[in-house]
């Protein structure tokens, strides 16, 4: 289902937007953990970059690991062409069924959605007409509804009426990206 909903979220992005330039995580895809982008050129300076990024397997450790993350952003660089440094303001929302952080060694997971919102920094380094590297980090707020589980009895193992809900402050995005510009 996920990969369903990534490639109908690349189809209408296409379609509606246009692409200037592709992004692939390197570092997150080899981890297990896909992520794609395309970056739109608004001005010599702004941008409008917009990600995917999802798991590939469905269990690590015996414990649920399912996400799709889709984050849209608008970037400021500091030189033209969309090169060099950049700081960018982003929202994003995600659907999750897996064991958050705070819940390692035990038997809870969760299941749920969440919207985040913040700010990423970058540098973009050209290296051909065709071709750069893309190194970002970026973290904001996490505000997550969910219902949380117990994996053995797969019964609810908190009380909340609908779903439980919890904000953190976080890094939440990062790595190496390889841009191929179109």
């Amino acid at each position: 289902m996920n990969r369903f909903l990534v490639v109908c979220f690349v189809l209408f992005f296409s379609s509606v937007v246009g692409q200037q330039r592709v992004h692939v995580n390197a570092a997150t895809t080899l981890l297990g953990f896909p992520s794609v982008g395309y970056e739109k050129g608004l001005s010599k300076r702004f941008s409008l970059h917009i990600d995917a990024i999802g798991s590939t397997f469905n269990r690590y450790h015996n414990m649920p690991l399912k996400f799709l993350i889709i984050t849209p952003e608008i970037r400021y660089y500091s030189k033209p062409e969309l090169k060099g440094f950049y700081v960018g303001g982003h929202i994003g929302g995600s659907t999750f069924h897996l064991q958050k952080y705070n819940y390692a060694n035990s038997n809870s997971y969760q299941k749920g959605y969440n919207y985040m919102a913040g700010i990423s920094i970058g540098y973009v380094y050209a290296l051909s007409d065709k071709f750069a590297l893309e190194a970002f980090v970026g973290g904001g707020t996490i505000q997550s509804f969910y219902k949380g589980y117990d994996i053995t009895t797969g019964l609810r193992y908190e009380g909340a009426d609908k779903f439980n809900k919890s904000g953190e402050w976080l890094p939440y995005r990062g790595g190496v990206n390889l841009i191929w510009k179109i």
